[in-house]
Order: structure tokens, then C-alpha cells, then sequence
């Protein structure tokens, strides 16, 4: 079997890496009105609401001030350039959060008013319903951030709180900040301390890790052998498939302690593992019986096969609950779409158009999948229902692979070829708000931790 392929083609054309190795949204949302609306709180409702037309979504708009230092006079370059640096990122994570818009502010505004600066009056009138205000003080090699949120509307502090780190991570103290902001208004878990793994191949191939936003990137696996899938095992480790002992097994690799175990060495492909949403449970394809087809296994237990076709059966990935599985196969001739239950019964065929189907990966929290076709001889991002309705084509520049899903369900990390060469990239469920993550070309495979 040729490694680069699992499925022969014609055409002559790059495979997505998924194959080649074989909103009821949670975050309940804002208030879909205008800005200055109570938070709502009803999961189907606001799902429904975005789902159905997000052109029409209004996210709430929160105001984010400069960051202050608590000792100006006695303050470093240094002390400067955290407290800026602190205040940008909490702006671009609840910029980027979907449910929120952030204001910035406006120097017309303060030149009418002859201000140098804001109060919390002049951010109502720019259309803020929310302002953060922040201090950053540090002492040594300790920082805090001491900040306020306010409710502009009804003009009452909501809280105030002091977040303290080593100032080394000042980055993830401002990503705590915006988590805990986003919990508050939005009454679930943001995912602004979220990590992506990617592959990279280089004179090594490369497993990296990075914070959601690109910042901290990290080499956590590097070998000469082949190195496909890496995928999240939990917050804190990753599975991956490597034929640095000549055959494809599936390692899993704690991050804490740097060290990889083998998960699965089964005679022939061990690929394409996948994990439930707990940790507790991974699928993967195997041949060790003849053609891939899918397992299932507890995280230390024996893979149970749930497929039985004569096709090739990859892609496996768990629904939210871990009742059902989402896959590819080529029994049908061609690969396409397959969704199933966990013990292989009530197998129902999702994708009908196209010749070229693949790479799905089941929402965490929206009913949606996520999936790549084929489309004039290059792959696009589509996502479709469970029911097989409401298919939605949400790329369109270049070739798109391997999407997958953040844990919040409303926003994907995939690899795209768009500027010529492949690299790693984030957009909204519906397609918009695209950013670029990598910049040195040959990134693919990315996966988005829990």
C-alpha cells in the first residue's frame, strides 16, 4: 500500500491528509436583539437563532480599555509593553469569540468632547454594552492583573477581580482573564486557553503545539519516519500515527512528562485515531483482518471492530455524547460520508454529492459535521446535518483540508494551500472571519484541544 494513499485516484492530485493515512450550541450566546439585550440563556433558542440566519447575528459589544499600570512613575519599558500587550490579547479573544464585537476607541469621539481618554459614559454612547477596565502591576517575576467589568447599560459593576501569574505567562493570566469574562456574559466555558496541534514537515517531520491564537509555538514530536494525524487525548496529550518502527501504530504522547507510549501496534495500518469527548474512548481504522476498517476502545482496552465492508473505513470521529460515529468509507465505490452508532448499527450513508467525500469531524456542540469534498479537482471545507440536510460549502480559495472543531462548536482550525503553500488556519462555523496561524509553509493535519 502506498503510505502517502490509502485511496488510488486518477486524477493525480494532493489527497487530504485525513485519508491519506487512512448551534444546540453549549456556549449559550448572547442576546440576539440589539446589543444592549439581557445575555440569553436558552441553548436550542439561541442555536436555532444563529443557525438560521448568522448574517442577521448581532453579537454584544464590549468595550476593552487601555490596560493601566497600578505605578506609573515607577514603572520599566517592560512593565509597559506587558500591560499593552495583556489588554491586546483580551481584545482579540473576545474579538474573535463570535458572540462578541469589540469597540475600540474613537478619536473623533474625544476630540468633540475635548477628553484624552473615555469615561464609561462616552463607551455607552460608541454602542458598548460592557467595558473592561484593567491595572497591570509587576513585582519582580510575579504580575497581576487587577480588572473591572461593567454593565454599561444599567450601569452597575458586574465584578472586580485580580488575576496573579509569574510574569513570564503573562499571556495566559490575559487568556484567564477573557475566559472568566466570557463565562460571566455568556454562561459557558470560552476556549481562549484552548491549544492547536498541527504537523510540519520539514528536514524532521513535526508535531507542534500552540496556543488557539498561533503565540507559544512549540516542537513537542520530532522524528525522521513519517508522522501522520497527531489528534488531542484530553487537555494533555496527543495520539499520533508514526512508522518510526517501520510499521503505522498509533503513540500516544503525554505533554506533561514528554513521553510516548505506544497506544495500538496491530500488524498492518494503525490510523486516523480519534478520541470521544471524555478522553475515555478512541477509534481508529486497522487492517490487521484485511482492509481498514473502524475500532472502537477504551483508553487502555482492546479495540472492538464495528465495521465489516469491503471497502477501505477511516476518519472515525465520536458525536458529542459518544453514542454515534461519523466516518469515511469507499464501500459505496467512491469515499464518502458514513454515520453510525457506536456498536456499528443503524448505519446510514450522509454524503450523496460529489465523487470524493471526507475528513469528518462532528461538532462538539452544534449539530453540525464538518467534512471536505472535492470540487473542480481541489477540496473545500463543507459542513452537513446528521439527517444529511442543510449542506453549507464554507471555503472557496485554494484547496482547504482537515477541519476540526474547537470545543465551543463555533469555530474550525484547518490547513489551506491559499497562498501557495500549505499552512494552518481558523474561521467561524459559518465560513467567516478567516485568520491565518502559521506562516512557514508545510503545515497540515491540525487539531484543536478540548
Amino acid at each position: 500500500m502506498n503510505k502517502s494513499s490509502i485511496w488510488n485516484s486518477n486524477t493525480g492530485r494532493r489527497r487530504p491528509r485525513a485519508i491519506a493515512v487512512c448551534l444546540a450550541v453549549l456556549v449559550s450566546g448572547i442576546a440576539l436583539n440589539r446589543p444592549h439585550d439581557a445575555v440569553a440563556r436558552n441553548v436550542p433558542e439561541i442555536y436555532g437563532r444563529i443557525v438560521k440566519s448568522s448574517a442577521e447575528f448581532e453579537p454584544t459589544r464590549i468595550g476593552i480599555d487601555e490596560f493601566k499600570i497600578k505605578d506609573p512613575a515607577a514603572s520599566s519599558l517592560e512593565t509597559r509593553e506587558l500591560a499593552t500587550l495583556a489588554g491586546q490579547i483580551v481584545f482579540n479573544d473576545l474579538d474573535f469569540s463570535f458572540l462578541f464585537e469589540t469597540v475600540r476607541p474613537d478619536t473623533v469621539y474625544l476630540r468633540i468632547m475635548n477628553q484624552t481618554q473615555i469615561d464609561r459614559r462616552g463607551w455607552h454612547y460608541l454602542g458598548a454594552s460592557y467595558l473592561i477596565e484593567g491595572e497591570v502591576e509587576v513585582d519582580g517575576d510575579n504580575a497581576a492583573i487587577t480588572y473591572t467589568l461593567f454593565d454599561l447599560v444599567n450601569d452597575r459593576e458586574v465584578f472586580k477581580r485580580r488575576l496573579k501569574s509569574r510574569r513570564q505567562t503573562i499571556r495566559l493570566l490575559a487568556h484567564s482573564l477573557s475566559d472568566e469574562v466570557y463565562r460571566e456574559l455568556a454562561g459557558a466555558e470560552g476556549i481562549f486557553q484552548t491549544r492547536l496541534a498541527y504537523m510540519h514537515k520539514g528536514t524532521y517531520n513535526e508535531v507542534h503545539v500552540c496556543d488557539y491564537d498561533g503565540a507559544g509555538d512549540l516542537v513537542v514530536a520530532s522524528e525522521r519516519s513519517i508522522i501522520v494525524t497527531p489528534r488531542w487525548a484530553g487537555a494533555n496529550a496527543l495520539s499520533y500515527t508514526s512508522y518510526k518502527e517501520r510499521n503505522p501504530d498509533v503513540w500516544i504522547l503525554d505533554l506533561s512528562k514528554g513521553r510516548a507510549r505506544k497506544l495500538s501496534s496491530q500488524p498492518g495500518l494503525n490510523s486516523g485515531c480519534s478520541w470521544s469527548r471524555d478522553g475515555k474512548r478512541y477509534a481508529l481504522s486497522l487492517s490487521v483482518e484485511g482492509s481498514p476498517e473502524i475500532h472502537i476502545a477504551e483508553r487502555d482496552g482492546t479495540p472492538r471492530r464495528v465495521t465489516f465492508s469491503n471497502g477501505i473505513d477511516a476518519s472515525p470521529t465520536f458525536s458529542p455524547d459518544g453514542t454515534r460515529i461519523v466516518f469515511t468509507s469507499d464501500r459505496s465505490g467512491t469515499p464518502q460520508v458514513y454515520i453510525m452508532d457506536d456498536d456499528g448499527t443503524n448505519l446510514e450513508r450522509l454524503t450523496f454529492e460529489g465523487k470524493y467525500n471526507d475528513s469528518p469531524d462532528w461538532s462538539p456542540t452544534l449539530d453540525i459535521i464538518a467534512y471536505v469534498a472535492r470540487m473542480d479537482g481541489v477540496f473545500q471545507i463543507c459542513t452537513i446535518r446528521p439527517d444529511g440536510s442543510g449542506f453549507r460549502q464554507l471555503t472557496e480559495v485554494g484547496s482547504s483540508e482537515n477541519p476540526h472543531w474547537s470545543a465551543d462548536g463555533l469555530h474550525l482550525v484547518f490547513s489551506s494551500n491559499r497562498t501557495g503553500v500549505y499552512e494552518i488556519y481558523t474561521m467561524n462555523y459559518d465560513g467567516s472571519g478567516v485568520r491565518r496561524i502559521t506562516n512557514n509553509g508545510n503545515n497540515n493535519n491540525p487539531s484543536w484541544s478540548p
